[in-house]
């Protein structure tokens, strides 16, 4: 195991520990935000943890010490080399990676309905996501102070291009080594999900290990818990929060985005 420290642009550091390589290509694993992107990043650790693949999430560590992703500059990109590693954990195409050759890797992106991304997000932001510390904790505190104050209806419509812009920024990584799953196809076939995954990784593993692991991620709330991280899994959750006037603008703003990934316009 060896340390690597890395630096925000204004130089506050991070240290990551950083296995030795394993003797597969190096992927990335893209996702947007409630998009099932946790359920994402815990199936991906699991794979990489059973398989001996070293796993690296800036995102994550970033965020244990209260620091913004976005922080970072062009100069961490030393940490992608082409072998040994899976990249994962990312909410949003970061912009450090613009200029970073990425066309040659393998990745994965999981896209949802951003109607009922921008639904969950509301929930999520007022009751169930964890702080982190320091002056991003005191920024998401504030945040959920003042959607106390919110409707529903008014954040999606003041939220959506902010989310739509996050869909269309991944549009750089769009190429024959991209693999795109919509949480819709995914989220009640997790074993034929995961097979995917190795299969276009070019990964191999026993049958009763993917069973294992796709059962271990199989959670379905009994009943809707605002308060729950995992609040509501099935699709469409949008139709019954929303005033129809609502769906109806949203629809309008995020038409590219719903179009691109095949969700109803209505």
């Amino acid at each position: 195991m060896m340390q690597r420290v890395i630096y925000t642009q204004d130089q506050q550091e991070i240290k990551l520990e950083i296995a030795s390589p394993a003797n597969v290509a190096s992927f990335f694993v893209f996702a947007i935000p409630k998009s099932g992107s946790v359920l994402q990043d815990n199936v991906m650790e699991d794979i990489c943890q059973y398989l001996e693949i070293p796993a690296i999430s800036i995102a994550k560590t970033a965020f244990k010490e209260g620091i913004e992703e976005g922080r970072f500059g062009e100069d961490i990109c030393e940490l992608f080399v082409e072998q040994g590693y899976c990249y994962y954990g990312f909410r949003y195409f970061p912009p450090y990676l613009n200029n970073f050759d990425i066309k040659d890797f393998k990745k994965i992106l999981l896209v949802r309905d951003p109607r009922d991304i921008l639904v969950s997000h509301y929930f999520s932001m007022k009751k169930s996501h964890p702080l982190p510390q320091g002056a991003m904790g005191d920024q998401l505190a504030q945040l959920r102070q003042k959607l106390s104050e919110v409707d529903i209806d008014s954040y999606v419509l003041e939220n959506a291009e902010r989310f739509a812009d996050i869909f269309r920024a991944y549009a750089r990584i769009e190429d024959e080594n991209l693999k795109l799953f919509r949480y819709e196809d995914i989220i009640f076939a997790k074993h034929q999900w995961i097979g995917e995954i190795l299969a276009f990784l070019g990964l191999e593993m026993e049958e009763s290990v993917i069973t294992e692991i796709a059962k271990r991620h199989d959670i379905f709330p009994n009943r809707e818990n605002v308060d729950l991280h995992i609040r509501k899994v099935t699709p469409g959750d949008y139709k019954e929060k929303l005033k129809p006037a609502t769906i109806e603008i949203l629809s309008e703003l995020l038409e590219d985005v719903l179009i691109k990934y095949r969700y109803e316009l209505t």
